[in-house]
C-alpha cells in the first residue's frame, strides 16, 4: 500500500471519533451593510470610524458609541450601577435618534485615549473623577459617590500586615492609594499589577494574594458571587463618580447632564411590596429567577434564557427596566417575594398547590410540559408496563421521586436509584447519555433543552402532565392581572418562535470529510479562508477546521442563539445587518477579526506557548471569554495548571455545569462540555486536514 492510502485509511478511522454538529436554519442574506460581532462590541473587533466633533457630528453619524471597561463584564445576580448606566447611556442614544453601540476597552486605562481618538463619543463606566483625568476630558454632574475599600479573606486579620502582600491595578486611584497605606504599614509589601479590580478581589478570595483594593461599587459585584471576602479597612474619602465625553463637548455634555439626574434617584436595593402602580412609579420591575440554562446565562458573551427573554418583553411592555436577582435556590423565590426583594419569581416553576398556603399567585400557564422517562436514543419505552425490569434514576428532593413511588405500586419490577442531590438534571441525562445510567424521570421541558445540544438522547414516555407559570404576591392582583393578560396575547409568531428557539431548534449533522476536491481542496472556500487567514496571522486550516465545526460549510447556517453564518457570527439587531452575515466573505472576516481579538486576550503569559493560546482562543469563540477567564480562575483552585487547556483548564470548564462551582463563578453557569467538545474536535480535524493536505502535496510531487 502506497503511504497516500496508508494516511487516508489512518484518517477515515480518526473521523469516526469525531462526532460534529451545528443547529441551523436557511436564510438568504444580501452584500450591503456593515459587519457585526455581537450585540455589544470589544472596541479591537468593530469596525470603527473617528470622530471627534460634538453632539452635531455625531449625529451625523447616526451612532452614540459607548465606551466601557472590559473588566466590568460579568453575570449580574442583581442589579448593578455598571448595567443602570450602560442602559441609562443606551436610553439616551435613542433619545437623541441614535443607534446605541456598547464598545468594550480591554482596560479602563484605555478609556480616555479611545474617547480622545475620536474611537467612542461617551465613557459610562463608573468612572471616577480625578485631577488628572479633568485635564484630559470632561465629566458629567456627579452621579454617585463611592468610597475604596481593603478587602481580606476572612480569616486573614487586618492587623498583622508583615509578610503579607498588597495587590492593586497599575495606573489607577487603587494604585495611589495603596502606595499611600503601605508607607503607613511597615512590613506589608505592594504589588502592581496589570489586572483589574474584580479580578483581583477573586484572587483575594481563592488565595492568590492577601489583600486588594477597590471601590464598593466594583466590590458589590464580586460579593454577589464569592462570600468568601471581608472588608478589611475603609477609607474615608468619598469618590466622585461620573460619565465623561471629550473637551469642548458642551452640547453632548448638556444632554448627559439631563439624561443621568433619575440615577441619582434611583435606590433599587430597598424593599417594596406594592402593586403594579408602585412599581411603575420605581420604574423597575424586579424579577428573581435561577443561573439555570432555561432560565438565565450567558453564553458567547449574551444573556440569554428563555425565562429572561419573556421578563424582557414583559418589563419592555410596561415600559420598566427589568433587575434580574438570581436566587441560589428555587425555594427562595417565596421568601424574594414576601419579604419584597423581588415582584416577580420565574424559573420554570410548576404549578402547585403550595402558593395560597404561603401568601403567593400562581399566573396562568405559560408553558406546558411535565415529566417522564429519558432514555438513549433508540431505546424506545412505550408504556409504564415497559419499565419493569429496568432501573429509573431519581432526585430524591425532586417531584418526580413521589411520581416514581406511586408507578413503582402500580407496576411491579421497577427499579429506583436515588441520584446526587448536588446533580443537576442536565448531569442526570448526560449520565444517561453515556450509559452510566439506565434511564431516569425528569421533567420534559429539561429534556428539550438539553436536544438543542445534543441528539443522542430522547424523551420516551410521557408520565405526568403539568404547567408552569410565574409567582407574584396574593395581594399584588393588578400586577397578577397585568401578567395574565400578557400571557393571554402571546400567541404570536414572535411568541412561538422563542418558544422554538430555546425547546424545539433542531439538530443536524454532516458527514465528515474523508478526502479533498479533485483540486485538492478541502472545502468550497478554501481560497477565501487563505486570504483572510493570512490577513489576521491563522493557520488556514484550523480555520476551516473551526468552520466545519460552526457551520459545515453552510453560510446561510443559524443557531439557536442567532448566530449566523459560516463563523457563526453573533449580529447586532437590525436586520440589514444580520443579513449581511450570510455572504460568505462578510461572515468570515466578522468572524476572523473577532477570532483575533480574542487570540490577543491569551496569548503570551496568559497561555503555554501558542497551542495553548489557540485551544484557549477556541474555548472562548464556543462559550465566551468570560466563561474561559472562570474556568482558568477554578483550574488554579482546584490546583491544575491554568495556563494549559488540555487535562486542566478543560476539567475546570467541565465543572462548570455544577452549581457547586458555577456560583461562585464570575459569568455564572457554563455548559462546559460544549467548548471542551469543540476544541477536541477541531484539534482531531486539523491534524486530519493537515495530513489529506500533504499526502495530497506528495502525490503531486510523485
Amino acid at each position: 500500500m502506497s503511504p497516500a492510502p496508508q494516511i487516508l485509511c489512518t484518517l477515515l478511522i480518526a473521523l469516526l471519533c469525531i462526532a460534529t454538529g451545528c443547529e441551523r436554519d436557511q436564510e438568504a442574506g444580501k452584500k450591503d451593510g456593515e459587519v457585526s460581532v455581537m450585540g455589544e462590541y470589544p472596541v479591537d473587533a468593530y469596525d470603527n470610524y473617528t470622530e471627534t466633533g460634538d453632539l452635531d457630528a455625531i449625529k451625523r453619524r447616526g451612532r452614540l458609541r459607548i465606551l466601557v471597561d472590559f473588566g466590568t463584564r460579568s453575570l449580574h445576580r442583581s442589579a448593578t450601577r455598571q448595567a443602570i448606566e450602560i442602559e441609562q447611556a443606551i436610553r439616551l442614544a435613542r433619545h437623541l435618534g441614535l443607534k446605541p453601540v456598547v464598545l468594550y476597552a480591554n482596560s479602563s486605562d484605555d478609556l480616555i485615549p479611545l474617547l480622545n481618538a475620536g474611537k467612542g463619543d461617551i465613557i459610562a463606566n463608573n468612572f471616577t473623577i480625578t485631577e488628572e483625568r479633568q485635564r484630559l476630558v470632561d465629566f458629567s454632574t456627579p452621579m454617585a459617590g463611592s468610597r475604596l475599600v481593603l478587602v481580606s479573606r476572612p480569616g486573614v486579620g487586618a492587623d498583622h500586615w508583615k509578610r503579607k502582600t498588597l495587590t492593586v491595578t497599575a495606573g489607577t486611584t487603587y494604585e495611589a492609594k495603596g502606595r499611600k497605606f503601605v508607607e503607613r504599614h511597615p512590613g506589608l509589601k505592594l504589588e502592581v499589577v496589570e489586572k483589574d479590580c474584580i479580578d483581583l478581589a477573586v484572587d483575594v478570595a481563592q488565595g492568590s494574594t492577601d489583600f486588594t483594593i477597590i471601590d464598593e461599587f466594583s466590590l458589590d459585584l464580586v460579593l454577589q458571587f464569592r462570600d468568601d471576602l471581608k472588608k478589611s479597612v475603609f477609607f474615608p474619602e468619598r469618590q466622585q463618580l461620573a460619565w465623561a465625553v471629550r473637551k469642548h463637548s458642551p452640547q453632548l455634555l448638556e444632554v448627559v447632564n439631563d439624561e443621568i439626574r433619575p440615577i441619582e434617584l434611583s435606590h433599587t436595593s430597598e424593599r417594596f411590596t406594592g402593586d403594579l402602580d408602585e412599581i411603575r412609579e420605581r420604574g423597575v420591575l424586579r424579577a428573581v429567577t435561577r443561573n439555570s440554562p432555561g432560565s438565565y446565562f450567558m453564553w458567547k458573551g449574551r444573556l440569554l434564557g428563555y425565562e429572561y427573554e419573556m421578563l424582557e418583553e414583559f418589563a419592555r411592555n410596561l415600559g420598566l427596566r427589568l433587575e434580574i436577582i438570581v436566587a441560589a435556590e428555587r425555594d427562595d423565590f417565596v421568601e424574594y417575594l414576601n419579604t419584597g426583594r423581588a415582584d416577580i419569581a420565574a424559573g420554570l416553576l410548576p404549578v402547585t398547590g403550595r402558593g395560597k398556603q404561603e401568601g403567593i399567585a400562581f399566573s396562568d400557564s405559560y408553558l406546558s410540559g411535565g415529566s417522564g422517562i429519558v432514555a438513549r436514543k433508540g431505546d424506545g419505552i412505550k408504556s409504564p408496563e415497559a419499565l419493569s425490569g429496568r432501573t429509573v434514576h431519581v432526585r430524591q428532593s425532586s417531584s418526580q421521586h413521589d411520581a416514581l413511588k406511586k408507578l413503582q405500586r402500580k407496576v411491579p419490577g421497577i427499579e429506583m436509584e436515588l441520584a446526587p442531590e448536588t446533580m443537576s438534571s442536565q448531569q442526570i441525562i448526560h449520565k444517561v447519555a453515556k450509559g452510566d445510567y439506565d434511564l431516569a424521570l425528569v421533567d420534559e421541558v429539561t429534556v428539550k433543552l438539553e436536544r438543542r445540544w445534543r441528539d443522542d438522547i430522547h424523551f420516551t414516555l410521557k408520565l405526568q402532565a403539568g404547567d408552569y407559570a410565574w409567582l407574584m404576591r396574593g395581594k399584588n392582583p393588578e400586577l397578577l392581572a397585568s401578567v395574565n393578560e400578557f400571557f393571554g396575547h402571546r400567541e404570536t409568531a414572535a411568541a412561538k418562535a422563542l418558544s422554538k428557539k430555546y425547546f424545539d431548534f433542531p439538530r443536524y449533522t454532516r458527514p465528515e470529510i474523508t478526502e479533498l476536491t479533485a483540486e485538492g481542496h478541502i472545502s468550497p472556500y478554501d481560497r477565501l479562508v487563505r486570504k483572510y487567514a493570512r490577513d489576521y496571522g491563522l493557520d488556514w486550516r484550523l480555520v476551516v477546521a473551526q468552520i466545519f465545526q460552526e457551520s459545515s460549510f453552510n453560510p446561510r447556517a443559524k443557531s439557536w442563539a442567532g448566530t449566523r453564518g459560516l463563523l457563526q457570527v453573533m449580529p447586532v439587531t437590525g436586520r440589514q445587518v444580520e443579513e449581511n452575515l450570510y455572504d460568505p466573505e462578510i461572515g468570515m472576516r466578522a468572524g476572523l477579526k473577532y477570532l483575533k481579538w480574542l487570540h490577543g486576550k491569551f496569548k503570551g503569559r496568559d497561555a503555554t506557548g501558542p497551542e495553548n493560546a489557540m485551544w484557549f482562543t477556541l474555548a472562548a469563540y464556543s462559550a465566551g471569554p468570560g466563561h474561559v477567564y472562570d474556568a482558568k480562575d477554578l483550574a488554579e483552585e482546584m490546583g491544575w495548571d491554568r495556563k494549559v487547556w488540555f487535562g486542566n483548564v478543560e476539567k475546570a470548564m467541565l465543572l462548570l455545569s455544577q452549581r457547586k462551582y458555577y456560583k461562585k463563578a464570575r459569568y455564572g453557569y457554563a455548559r462546559g462540555r460544549e467548548p471542551v467538545d469543540y476544541v477536541r474536535r477541531i484539534e482531531a480535524r486539523f491534524h486530519i486536514y493537515a495530513a489529506l493536505l500533504d499526502a495530497h502535496r506528495r502525490a503531486n510531487d510523485n
